[in-house]
């Protein structure tokens, strides 16, 4: 029983005690996710995590899921994840812009506001979500890579 004790102990050390859905969102102030799609071909996930959601639409070459889950504290209502080659990665943050803001600032440091890195592709922009001022977006576009050399 102690042996037992001890692996559990490590095990939420180094998980941090985080939520399946905060691992599969692991990457996120970089936008670097670990197989956070849909197969276009097939519509399975690439992450395993992901197979525990089921979008309610698949469009354009994007997923939409409706969630209620937390990211670190932060309240998630939904989210898109790529359904084709486009790298766009999606947080719909159920609350107004000023308080996404604070939220984001408190748990990470940043209020993902400037512009600069997530032009790079190297950091999300938190926005007000067009089709609801009461929500907030956290995007993750990366850019399309080049294949010339």
């Amino acid at each position: 029983m102690r042996g037992n004790l001890g692996w559990l102990l490590a095990a939420l050390a180094l998980g941090g005690c985080s939520s399946p859905f905060e691992r599969m969102w692991s990457g996120l102030e970089q936008c670097r996710f670990d197989g956070l799609y849909l197969d276009p071909e097939s519509g399975e996930p690439g992450n395993p995590a992901l197979a525990r959601y089921r979008p309610w639409k698949v469009e354009e070459g994007f997923a939409w899921f409706r969630v209620e889950e937390h990211y670190r504290d932060i309240p998630v209502s939904g989210f898109v994840v790529p359904a084709s080659s486009f790298d766009v990665h999606l947080l719909f943050i159920p609350l107004p812009l000023d308080e996404a803001r604070r939220q984001f600032m408190h748990y990470f440091g940043t209020d993902f506001s400037d512009v600069r890195p997530y032009r790079d592709g190297t950091a999300p922009l938190l926005t007000r979500n067009r089709g609801d001022l009461e929500t907030s977006v956290l995007d993750c576009t990366r850019p399309e890579e080049d294949d010339e050399d």
